[in-house]
């Protein structure tokens, strides 16, 4: 139908902006398209909610979704904005607003990722390249955003409200930071971008407004950021991606510098966007290079926990799990989230029915899934619900559960054991990267595409 509209268009003596300008705006919806003219060889490309970046080369440019197709070629990007166009050839990018037709003068910036980020780099697949890129990934934040960091504790401190939003990942994320913000004393609320407008008349200019999204693309929390914006508040981005919608929306941006992410399921980006707001809460305490010095710690923590050893013990494990129909994961305050997490990481690439409960909601329940043989991975800490926990995965083994426990130490209650460090608060990226390696040699066993899941894109730009 696209098609046939350019052609009409073009039927009516309009060039191929034009016609491709004047087609798009009959359009409804979120979308994108490129128009390929093969006699003049120009592209014509136009967008309106779906991401859209132009690589300019010495002898071509390129088009993309995102800037890692094209990162062997060159670096220097435009992101178009919604409701912009561009008319490319091998020598010349022509921009355009959508609505006027007039043209938009737009510099490149550099990007600073290398093409080496974008590769396996000998590790069968992208998936568990980034699980274990991780050890350095992490402590890098800890370097990152101090400027922004101070900047934002400083207006915390003089009593805005903190309100945080996203979408599956990073909405895992966003409820884990709520958990560290109250270990500061500092309350904060928390949303799932897809039902936040209700709550967004309850925003105002004393509002600091996180928006979390490893692509920065992601419709909802767009949608929500820019409901937030409207009613005053300060729009924070916690991205990894650069150039997103969301960054360039956002009056300031955490970047969290993981590096790109080829997999779908997000790793890397999710702990990294955990170690920023982790950062940000303690500054708001006064304690950033408390919480520096810790993020920093964790580089050589897992180096030393994150060995061949711990990838081989968890493998055995997962060929215990490989055939079951249904895992589920238990954990209470942070490790609530973090069961979040590991479930949905083991559902994306395994397509095994996890599910997350918190502790205290077992006897309210959801016990009764338990049978002989469920296996039930309980994420335990050294902290002040650590009992509570073991008592829960007592009860769990009672009635048949299988009990995996994810902690720094054995416990009677376990019937096979996954140690973690026992790192504070921070013990909740261990938590999640032994789900991840679980998840990931779930679905090898399984046969699965663990770097592209059935029915799961990397941004998700559609409502």
């Amino acid at each position: 139908v696209i098609a046939l509209l350019i052609e009409e268009e073009l039927d009516r003596k309009n060039d191929l902006q034009e016609a491709v300008r004047k087609t798009f705006n009959k359009l409804v919806g979120s979308n994108a398209i490129a128009v390929l003219d093969i006699l003049s060889k120009q592209l014509a490309i136009c967008r309106d909610g779906s991401p859209v970046v132009i690589g300019i080369g010495k002898d071509a440019n390129y088009i993309g979704s995102d800037v890692t197709p094209f990162l062997k070629y060159t670096k220097d990007v435009i992101f178009l904005d919604d409701g912009e166009g561009v008319i490319l050839n091998e020598k010349n990018i022509t921009i355009f607003n959508i609505q006027t037709g007039k043209k938009i003068q737009r510099s490149p910036e550099t990007i600073n990722w290398e093409e080496e980020d974008t590769k396996k780099g000998g590790y069968p697949h992208y998936l568990i390249k980034e699980i274990m890129e991780q050890k350095k990934s992490i402590a890098s934040t800890a370097s990152l955003n101090e400027k922004e960091i101070k900047k934002l504790a400083l207006m915390i401190q003089n009593g805005q409200n903190v309100v945080i939003s996203a979408c599956g990942t990073a909405a895992y994320c966003g409820l884990a930071s709520h958990y560290f913000f109250a270990s500061q004393n500092i309350n904060t609320h928390v949303y799932g971008a897809y039902e936040f407008l209700p709550f967004s008349k309850f925003i105002n200019n004393e509002t600091i407004f996180m928006a979390i999204s490893q692509s920065g693309e992601t419709a909802d929390t767009i949608i929500a950021a820019k409901a937030a914006k409207k009613q005053g508040a300060r729009l924070v981005a916690v991205v990894n991606a650069r150039g997103s919608t969301l960054e360039r929306i956002a009056d300031t941006t955490l970047s969290v510098g993981a590096g790109p992410e080829i997999a779908v399921v997000s790793t890397k980006a999710f702990t990294a966007q955990l170690a920023t707001l982790y950062l940000l809460a303690y500054a708001s305490a006064g304690k950033l290079k408390d919480a520096q010095l810790n993020v920093k710690n964790l580089e050589s923590i897992l180096n030393t926990w994150m060995d061949e050893k711990l990838e081989n013990h968890i493998l055995e494990i997962s060929k215990q799990l490989v055939e079951k129909e249904h895992v589920y994961v238990i954990g209470k305050h942070l490790g609530y989230p973090a069961a979040m997490e590991v479930a949905l990481k083991i559902k994306e690439v395994s397509y095994i029915h996890s599910e997350a409960f918190a502790a205290g909601e077992l006897k309210h329940g959801v016990i009764a899934l338990i049978e002989e043989g469920t296996p039930c991975i309980t994420l335990v800490s050294h902290d002040d619900v650590k009992s509570e926990v073991l008592s829960s995965s007592a009860e769990l083994k009672a009635r048949g559960g299988m009990i995996i426990g994810f902690s720094p130490s054995k416990a009677p209650e376990f019937d096979a054991h996954i140690p973690v460090p026992d790192v504070g608060d921070l013990t909740i990226i261990p938590h999640v990267i032994a789900g991840q390696l679980l998840a990931y040699y779930l679905a090898i066993g399984r046969g699965t595409d663990v770097d592209k899941p059935r029915n799961l894109a990397k941004s998700v730009t559609v409502k």
